[in-house]
């Protein structure tokens, strides 16, 4: 046996010791879980066709289900904040009240109309996780290769790879797939990539190439995906949340939704993982390459535009000040070019307010040894902190 077939083999020895062909018992209709356990059942009695069609299933249902779950929320959400008032003045945070109320009454009639969640499929946050941690293409890339599947496999690989960058038996699995014949590493794909990911690659490479035209098309639509990404998360953050007693209206409220936002903040470091490579600034870098792009394609007020929104990210950017005062000396550029783009604007507001209110909740919820304790009233929301909640549903 040689050293690649070794590891391997290896892998399997590893994720044999950690898991028993036995199924639990599980909720009527968690349809999600009940494919992926019985993926890795076939996987452990060497049935690897039905490792194969299982997995693939259990992918594809938390697909369907997370999309149209994404959908309802955010359709509902809007349907709320843009409806009518039923009363002129907001009395008592009626406003706050009534957009619930809305939003609820949507939720409920989508859901039940929505051919997917219709059927009562039922996600927990323990079976989100394993979809979160790509823990089917674990098994998958080991059943594609006993299929002779090989390309199939290394793509699986790599995908959870990207996931787990520090994991070093299936970095040297992918390894061992690099060295077959019949193997092209070019065309390995990230089966979970978001669209962003291969829009900002390729506006990189039109930017390497200088063709300013691309930079602009991709690197715009790779906004438009980027934020429209982030949006479908934070709907994923909306959901069930045991609190684990009986607390006031108040204090309910602040407790899901703490938990809630800093499921949310999460987000970004998510969105920022290009094919296992985190760039911390990839949402602001888009303004950057955009600004430059438009400048030498001679769309000036675009070009200032971008690089006013990338100083609201970072505003002692030395490089991007630099910038600013070179276009303001050109003698076709006006003041009001400087005007950060809106979406830029807003996402800032709400990133700085999210963050204050977090830090406000770490700091201010500490008391003292013998004050009485306030969880009998209060909800101790630096508690929630403290907490790695998964993606709720």
């Amino acid at each position: 046996m040689n050293s690649n077939s070794h590891v391997l083999l290896l892998f399997t020895l590893a994720l044999t010791s950690v898991r028993n062909s036995s199924l639990k018992e599980y909720e009527e209709g968690e349809d999600c879980l009940i494919s992926y356990e019985r993926g890795v059942a076939a996987y452990l009695e060497n049935n690897f066709e039905e490792c194969v069609t299982q997995l693939e299933d259990g992918l594809k249902k938390y697909s369907n289900y997370t999309k149209a779950l994404q959908s309802c929320r955010i359709k509902c959400k809007e349907d709320a904040e843009f409806a009518d008032r039923l009363y002129p003045v907001d009395l008592e945070d009626m406003y706050f009240y009534e957009k619930a109320v809305r939003n609820t009454l949507c939720l409920m009639k989508c859901q039940k109309r929505n051919p997917v969640l219709g059927k009562s499929v039922t996600v927990t946050p323990e079976t989100d996780q394993i979809y979160q941690d790509a823990k089917p293409y674990e098994y998958l890339h080991l059943c594609y290769y006993q299929k002779k599947e090989l390309q199939k496999a290394v793509s699986s690989a790599f995908t959870y790879l990207v996931t787990h960058p520090k994991d070093d038996l299936i970095r040297k699995s992918l390894q061992f797939y690099s060295t077959l014949p019949e193997v092209d590493m070019s065309t390995v794909v990230n089966y979970e990539a978001k669209e962003h990911v291969y829009l900002y690659a390729h506006g990189m490479d039109a930017y390497d190439k200088k063709d300013w035209k691309s930079v602009e098309n991709n690197m715009e639509e790779s906004l438009v995906a980027y934020l429209q990404a982030e949006e479908n998360c934070r709907a994923l953050c909306e959901g069930p949340f045991n609190q684990g007693w009986f607390p006031d209206l108040v204090p309910s409220i602040a407790n899901h939704y703490t938990f809630s936002l800093k499921c949310k903040r999460k987000c970004p470091i998510k969105l920022n993982n290009l094919n296992g490579q985190y760039h911390e600034d990839l949402l602001p870098s888009h303004y950057h390459y955009l600004q430059y792009a438009y400048f030498k394609d001679g769309n000036l007020k675009s070009a200032c535009q971008a690089a006013a929104s990338y100083v609201l990210f970072y505003p002692n950017d030395d490089t991007m000040r630099s910038n600013m005062e070179y276009y303001k000396k050109l003698p076709k550029v006006d003041n009001s070019f400087f005007t950060p783009r809106p979406e830029a604007v807003q996402y800032v507001r709400r990133f700085t307010y999210e963050n204050r209110l977090l830090k406000f909740i770490d700091k201010e919820y500490k008391f003292q040894d013998n004050e009485e304790s306030p969880a009998e009233v209060f909800i101790n929301l630096k508690k929630l902190l403290l907490q790695q909640p998964t993606t709720a549903i």
